[in-house]
């Protein structure tokens, strides 16, 4: 019994999965995982590789010590040091196989495989050290502290599985494009032979589309002043991304088109997020508005985070309402303490009334928090639209939410731009049929 880790071959074969191959291909966070520490089969591999180990403290404890189970964890710790050193290290590759040598663990006395063994493991640690991303420094420290041969050896293994992992991801990275590319032709190949056999219907997108694109605005060709982004093969104007916005509105309520069932779970996400985003910085605008000393005061970045924090339970813990009054309680708070510090302004019951109005009413048309998701959106639309995402200036209510934001704008553009270069086509084909 050997233990098995995941190899970059097992990787590229996931890869022709197409939904993994998608996910990567949006994801630009995209990372190769370990199995969660806390699944049954995280609890049921360990297990097994207790026995194993255990196995081979048995052997080592015998008299004489059998070294069969070292000899082929040797050939493993070779093959997965290949798989870990980039492919221009033959030197090195070849001088470990040299030095590595485990037909020095068959011949020779007792005494000297013991002592070879020890030295293959300093060898082996020291490889490690100088070929581990400095993230993993920590991890070789620790390693070079563990004394026990087997547990030494155990953790040689587990740590080389992470640098493979490591590897990996830094892999998927460098040709995350040529994916993308990869990604885009084959679901365009498969969109076109399902067109063919006209299996699947497209009500929800066509209802979609004729919902948020206004009439007679296609061709693009005829109206001069329309923005376009340039994508692989095909421009894209910047009213889609309109349509596109509309997906993301946790108001709007109409079914998902079909041709982005596959984005389903991102689209509920950043509709979420558009909307925790919107009501954290509106309900801070909305007390320093009432309490104008706060705007620039350290109450107001505290605030910004403890209402960051409590979005975070909405919808799984808190509907909107629920979240809501507890963002007052949290302003109302802050208010307190700024009253009570030195000097601090006093805020009148009736102000305060008026501010948990407004602050929990928020969806009104006029709100606070429409008028601010009006202008996330219009930095949405210009993250996607503008040539350099670099040159699109943050809305300044947004400033305590800058990465939130960030982050949002970033999946929302991989999103709008990764299914207008598959479908795009269709899209306005169908668009000027109308």
């Amino acid at each position: 019994m050997t233990e098995r880790f995941i190899g970059i071959c097992e990787i590229e074969s996931k890869l022709e999965e197409a939904e993994l191959v998608h996910e990567i291909a949006i994801n630009e966070k995209f990372l190769l995982k370990s199995t969660n520490t806390s699944s049954f089969l995280f609890w049921f591999n360990n297990e097994v590789k207790n026995a194993y180990w255990n196995r081979m403290r048995d052997e080592l404890s015998l008299e004489p010590p059998c070294y069969n189970m070292v000899i082929q964890l040797l050939l493993d710790v070779k093959e997965s040091l290949r798989i870990v050193l980039s492919r221009k290290n033959d030197r090195a590759l070849y001088t470990i196989a040299l030095l590595l040598d485990e037909a020095q663990l068959i011949i020779g006395t007792e005494e000297r495989k013991a002592t070879t063994l020890t030295q293959y493991r300093t060898i082996v640690t020291n490889i490690m050290r100088m070929a581990c991303c400095p993230t993993r420094e920590a991890d070789i420290v620790d390693l070079e502290n563990v004394t026990e041969p087997v547990a030494h050896l155990r953790g040689i293994m587990e740590l080389l599985a992470k640098m493979k992992l490591d590897k990996a991801n830094y892999l998927l990275a460098c040709t995350r494009p040529s994916i993308l590319q990869h990604s885009i032709d084959y679901e365009r190949q498969k969109f076109a032979q399902l067109r063919v056999t006209g299996r699947r219907k497209l009500h929800n997108t066509m209802a979609w589309l004729q919902r948020t694109i206004p009439s007679g605005i296609v061709p693009v060709t005829s109206h001069k002043k329309i923005r376009t982004v340039r994508l692989m093969d095909i421009e894209m104007p910047e009213y889609f991304v309109d349509a596109y916005q509309e997906l993301i509105v946790i108001e709007k309520t109409s079914p998902l088109p079909e041709l982005l069932q596959i984005d389903g779970g991102r689209i509920v996400q950043m509709k979420q997020k558009l909307f925790r985003l919107s009501a954290c910085a509106a309900s801070v605008q909305l007390m320093c508005k009432s309490v104008s000393t706060l705007s620039n005061h350290p109450l107001r970045q505290l605030l910004a985070v403890q209402l960051d924090s409590v979005s975070k339970d909405f919808p799984s813990k808190h509907s909107q309402t629920e979240m809501l009054k507890i963002f007052w309680t949290h302003v109302l708070d802050c208010i307190s303490k700024h009253s009570q510090g030195l000097n601090g302004p006093i805020v009148s019951e009736n102000k305060k009334l008026s501010l948990r109005a407004q602050l929990i009413s928020i969806n009104s048309p006029i709100s606070a928090y429409s008028i601010l998701r009006s202008q996330l959106l219009l930095y949405l639309k210009e993250f996607v639209v503008a040539e350099q995402m670099k040159d699109v200036s943050l809305p300044a209510e947004f400033q305590d939410y800058r990465e939130g934001v960030i982050d949002l704008a970033r999946q929302f553009r991989n999103i709008v731009l990764y299914n207008f270069s598959v479908y795009g086509s269709f899209y306005l084909e169908a668009l000027q049929k109308d």
